[in-house]
């Protein structure tokens, strides 16, 4: 089959195979000639190598040279689509890696051995890259970008490896995260620089939420649900965040884990406060069936005896949606 460029970048957009990949397939031009094919053996090709591939670890080295002499000439948006690129090709080799790794074991032990080493070795290729791509969108001014790249190398380094210690410094230092970790005395912290102004933090949420409330004021409901509605992402972003780094750090740091429990807790509340005014507003709209599923996921998220909770089911009992009142009244 002669696949052409469009072909492949439709392939890769609809999620048969990444963008990566897509730049893998060796499309027949004048630079690139074909193998013949012996209709013979049609099974046999010489060995090509993976030096000159894309999807190799030599590729994605290439990629972070790239980026690195990008970074010394202060190009940082070039510096991270190469990095992005590195990482996702690292990401790729560990998956396929892992495959084999799994596909072999209890077959062959070395096979399986081998493909298990490689796959850690290209993750933390991966990590390193994604550290770089957040250390470059930070030179660029984008915490919100930055900080969801730290989280993930903490998730999957583990804080206490050298490389999560790093990331969980820049999430100090970003002020996402108010506590520090293992302080040397010898390199004290740099002082955090604050979140006031962050997209991602608690403060932008707060921001959107009082638009929100002035759009209300105003009647104009459509900008008012687009605020809540930004609101509510901002603030499960922040609550998975949170979430992800109390399990990160849960048997490690104590004080440090139930700081980001409590935050993990508050941004949910806050969510489902934003949830309940998007929900009005849609009612205020009459889009019923926009409201019902955001009322519901509030009960499931705050339990029917809190507060928001039965605010919400009330809203379901006005709508109609059930037809039990509750609390009950008067035992009935």
């Amino acid at each position: 089959m002669n696949l052409t460029a469009t072909s492949l970048s439709l392939i890769a957009i609809l999620g048969l195979i990444s963008p990566v990949q897509a730049q893998v397939i060796q499309l027949p031009n004048s630079n690139n000639q074909a193998q013949p094919i012996d209709g013979n053996e049609p099974n046999t090709l010489r060995p090509t190598g993976q030096s000159n591939s894309l999807l190799s670890m030599e590729g994605g080295n290439r990629l972070m040279k790239d980026a690195e002499q990008a970074v010394s000439g202060q190009n940082y948006s070039l510096a991270a689509k190469k990095l992005q690129e590195a990482r996702q090709v690292y990401n790729d080799l560990s998956k396929f890696y892992q495959d084999l790794n799994s596909s072999f074991s209890g077959i062959d032990l070395r096979i399986s051995d081998s493909q298990r080493k490689k796959a850690l070795e290209t993750a933390q290729k991966r990590d390193e890259a994604t550290y770089q791509l957040a250390l470059a969108h930070r030179a660029l001014n984008q915490p919100e970008l930055a900080v969801p790249l730290f989280i993930q190398i903490i998730k999957s380094q583990n804080p206490t490896r050298e490389l999560g210690k790093k990331a969980y410094q820049q999430l100090f230092e970003l002020g996402f995260v108010d506590i520090p970790y293992q302080v040397d005395a010898n390199n004290p912290n740099t002082p955090p620089t604050g979140q006031s102004n962050s997209v991602l933090s608690m403060a932008g949420g707060d921001r959107l939420m009082k638009d929100a409330e002035q759009a209300v004021s105003g009647q104009n409901y459509t900008l008012a649900a687009k605020k809540l509605q930004q609101a509510r992402q901002l603030y499960n972003q922040l609550s998975n965040f949170y979430q992800d780094l109390n399990s990160s750090f849960s048997g490690i740091d104590l004080k440090i884990s139930d700081s980001q429990r409590k935050k993990a807790l508050d941004t949910a509340q806050k969510r489902d406060e934003a949830t309940y005014q998007l929900a009005l507003v849609h009612r205020a709209l009459n889009q019923t069936e926009l409201a019902v599923p955001l009322l519901v996921q509030i009960i499931k998220s705050q339990n029917p005896t809190r507060e928001v909770g039965k605010k919400a089911y009330q809203q379901l009992f006005e709508l109609g949606f059930v037809d039990t009142a509750y609390p009950r009244q008067g035992g009935k």
